[in-house]
């Protein structure tokens, strides 16, 4: 297994994006709903949101695309909204936008509910597998074509549990 980003440069990348998601909001609201992508997106929520300096109300979804390594490119949505999200501050805290297929379902289907606003915020961005251009208004890293574990990352269900971001040869 190959490091990627220590648990000391996720933590001050994500100190960071909690600093730009509060001056963003500051001057429109004091509150905003974030929405976790389960599973992969736990730990990132769980440290953003300690970083943001409003009311943060939490919601969770589990949608995905992914088995073992390769995107379906089929939304599954194992559980959904229980709180309505009309009129109300939304952003989207995913994992890592890759094909943006599953970010693209979300978004559009959570525009249906009229929020006051929907943002997203994601720890990693990949570009070379992009099959859908989905909005991205926080970035943590914009990383190669790698398949990383850890920290949230797994391979069939294992190794979200380390506390860094790797990847290993193929």
């Amino acid at each position: 297994m190959h490091v990627l980003y220590t648990r000391e440069q996720l933590q001050k990348r994500i100190k960071e994006l909690g600093k730009e998601i509060t001056d963003f909001y500051k001057p429109i609201t004091n509150e905003i709903v974030a929405v976790c992508v389960l599973k992969g997106a736990v730990h990132f929520f769980s440290d953003l949101v300690l970083e943001v300096g409003l009311n943060v109300s939490y919601s969770f979804v589990q949608v995905s695309s992914y088995v073992g390594e390769g995107s379906t490119e089929r939304v599954r949505v194992k559980s959904w909204l229980d709180e309505s999200i009309t009129g109300k501050h939304i952003l989207v805290v995913e994992d890592i936008v890759d094909t943006g297929i599953t970010l693209n379902y979300i978004l559009k289907y959570f525009a249906k509910y009229d929020p006051a606003s929907l943002k997203v915020v994601t720890l990693f961005e990949k570009h070379a597998r992009r099959k859908v251009e989905t909005p991205i208004d926080f970035s943590g890293f914009s990383i190669e074509d790698k398949f990383i574990l850890g920290y949230g990352f797994d391979y069939d269900q294992k190794y979200r549990n380390m506390p860094y971001v790797g990847y290993i040869d193929a």
